[in-house]
Order: structure tokens, then sequence, then C-alpha cells
């Protein structure tokens, strides 16, 4: 009796659809901004729970548990392989498509997706706004001035760098090291992915920020 009516408790559409909500905001904010993982679970439970209200109603089985699985993976990877997107795409595509394999009714689950999905836009967007300096991108930019007044030494005049063509010895993501007239130096690109051991020409420079571009990389006339 317990079990059946657990099932029937989560696998109601509003209960369903707070589900989803808490999985795909707890995931996308851990994503964005690295919570130590807590988000990261909220959100897992959100998914777990929204499974197991269907798998003890009789609906879901572990094929489409292994389907959720792999678009996790799949979206934990984009962070760690540069695919340019198209990894995040089949984690969702995966992610979504188990949620909708394990309901009951596809339309019914495609309609508390939908829902979840424009809500959970709404609060992903406030979180990016609010937190804008804690998010994972700036972990890729390097704009911090380094002052003494903080602490730190002068560093040398790289104006002279501008100009000059070099190579990249490790990938810019977009931040990265390239070797310009046989000296080590830390880069970045203004969000470009360029790949190593390819040619580039540093275009700006701004304190200690090094801005490269890839040197093929002609403007258009």
């Amino acid at each position: 009796m317990f079990l059946d009516n657990l099932s029937a408790f989560l696998t109601h559409p509003v209960t369903g659809t707070v589900l989803l909500m808490v999985g795909i905001i707890g995931i996308a904010l851990e994503l964005l901004f690295f919570s130590s993982g807590l988000l990261a679970l909220a959100g897992v439970a959100g998914f777990g729970l929204y499974f197991l209200g269907f798998y003890l109603a009789g609906f879901a089985s572990f094929g489409d548990l292994a389907v959720l699985g792999l678009g996790l993976v799949l979206l934990i990877l984009e962070l760690v392989v540069p695919s340019f997107g198209i990894l995040s795409v089949l984690g969702a595509i995966c992610l979504f498509g188990g949620v909708l394999m394990a309901s009951s009714d596809p339309k019914e689950a495609a309609f508390m997706l939908i829902i979840a999905l424009l809500v959970a836009i709404v609060v992903i967007i406030a979180a990016i706004r609010t937190f804008k300096h804690r998010g994972v991108w700036n972990r890729f930019i390097l704009k911090e001035q380094l002052t003494t007044s903080k602490g730190f030494t002068s560093s040398p005049d790289r104006s002279n760098l501008v100009g000059l063509t070099g190579e990249a010895i490790t990938p810019l993501r977009p931040a990265g090291t390239a070797l310009i007239q046989g000296e080590r130096v830390d880069v970045v690109t203004h969000g470009s992915f360029i790949s190593v051991n390819k040619a580039i020409i540093v275009v700006e420079v701004e304190g200690v920020r090094v801005v490269v571009k890839a040197a093929d990389d002609q403007p258009n006339h």
C-alpha cells in the first residue's frame, strides 16, 4: 500500500513536473557554477525520484534509466572534451528521451518537460545574472588586474608582442600557452578554440592578458 501511494504521488503530473524542474535546474547550475556537487546531487535526486515513481508503477525499465544515465555522462563530458556543443545536444536528447520513455503517457510527459524547461530557463538566467562573477566562464578569461596594492609585482610590458606570430603548444579553450619567439606565453582567444600546434598571431595586449587568434583567420573584405 505504501509503495502504491508513493508511486501515485511521484507520478502525479504536478509532482513529476516539479521533479523535472529540480533535475534540470540542479544539473544545469552545477555545470555552470561548480557547487561541489550539491546541486548535481539535487538534480540527480529529482530525475531519480521521477524514474522511481514510474518504475514502481511498472512503466519504467532499467533500459530507460540507462538512457538517462548516458545523457548525464555526455553532459559531464562536454566540460572536459571540447565538442562545440555536440555532446551537450546528444546528452540532452538522451536525458529527455529517457524521461519520455519512462512515462506511462509520453504526450503528458512531453508537456511536463516543456513546463519544467521553461521554468528552468527563467531560474538559470536569473542565477547567471545574480552570480555572473562565479560562473564557469570566468575560469577561461584572464581578466584580473594584478597590481602592487594587491601584493603582486609589476609584470613586464607585453605590448611589443602585438603582431607577432607563434604556435599554440597547448589547446586554447580559449586560454592556454603559446610559443612566441622562443618564449612560452600564457594567452587567450576571444572565445574561439585553437588546437595544439596551430599557428597563432597576437592581436591585442591588455596588461598581462595576451589575446591571440589563428594566424590563418583573416578578416573578410
